[in-house]
């Protein structure tokens, strides 16, 4: 994470200048008063220091160059919303993943396996945006023909629980599509593998009835290398979420990044979203480290 936010500070704090963007006299006081207060005029390294001391001191990620105003607040309420669409899209990718692999396993060769792939194939080759827009267009025709909107088209949620979930369901189904199709896939291998292997045969030669021997023995060794899958290429599952971001108008780190961040030309709210973006990334291959170690006891000794 320092390194990334060492690299991105050096790219984006020399590229933009918010004064240039706001005002066409470089030299008027106004001017000088922001440049000598955001230390414009400083080498790209000091200022980057002077932005990581801040961290541990109390400025938190800094302040606005022209209007002089928190980050923070703003960060915070775009690292929010951007968490809780991607924790709502990987509970749905992991709960219909689980669900279709699972089908899929036990089915194989049947019509409803070669169903079910060319299914997951097809979600699996459109991009997440795509997938929002086409969502977005659907719902709006819903809405226009049949005078009937389940589920907001755009914007972010303001208050309520209801109103939480009408603005969020979309974003979230639009990150997951494409995700449940890859990755039932790869559940769907790994279980095949785990219902062929001999502690499974044992089972069944016990007397214990399938759907136990599935739940209990197969799936649950199915679900290590699933998880590490999913941590392992969480970072497209994010990507995915800014997408789907900006699409609706979330108001999340995509919004954030594109909408203030490159619009103001402030280095300091781009270098907020990407350091908190690339905290996401770090948290979620952790999580998953974990994960695989709850399901199997042995990954502990490693």
């Amino acid at each position: 994470m320092v390194a990334v936010s060492f690299f991105t500070w050096l790219v984006f704090a020399t590229a933009l200048n918010p004064v240039w963007s706001f005002f066409q006299t470089p030299h008027a006081p106004e001017v000088l008063a922001i440049r000598k207060r955001a230390h414009l005029d400083d080498n790209v390294v000091v200022r980057y220091w002077l932005w990581l001391k801040g961290l541990f001191t109390g400025h938190g990620f800094g302040r606005e160059v022209v209007d002089n105003s928190p980050v923070w607040p703003q960060v915070e309420h775009a690292f929010v919303t951007t968490l809780e669409l991607i924790g709502i899209a990987i509970v749905i990718v992991a709960l219909a993943s689980v669900l279709v692999g699972t089908v899929a396993a036990r089915r194989r060769g049947t019509a409803l396996d070669v169903g079910l792939r060319s299914v997951s194939y097809l979600s699996w080759s459109m991009p997440a945006f795509l997938l929002a827009l086409l969502l977005q267009h659907a719902f709006t025709a819903m809405a226009n023909s049949w005078h009937f909107q389940p589920f907001a088209i755009g914007g972010a949620p303001t208050h309520g629980v209801r109103d939480w979930v009408e603005h969020m369901t979309l974003p979230a189904v639009a990150v997951a599509l494409g995700f449940i199709g890859a990755y039932s896939r790869y559940l769907r291998t790994a279980l095949i593998l785990t219902l062929d292997a001999p502690y499974t045969v044992v089972a069944r030669g016990k007397g214990l009835p399938e759907r136990l021997v599935v739940r209990r023995y197969a799936l649950r060794n199915a679900l290590v290398p699933f998880t590490t899958v999913i941590a392992l290429d969480f970072g497209a599952v994010f990507g995915a979420s800014l997408a789907a971001d900006y699409v609706f108008g979330l108001h999340g780190l995509a919004t954030l990044f594109l909408a203030n961040g490159l619009l103001n030309a402030d280095p300091f709210l781009i270098e907020a979203s990407l350091v908190l973006s690339a905290a996401i990334v770090v948290m979620a291959a952790i999580a998953g480290d974990i994960a695989c170690a709850l399901l199997d006891p042995r990954l502990r000794l490693d």
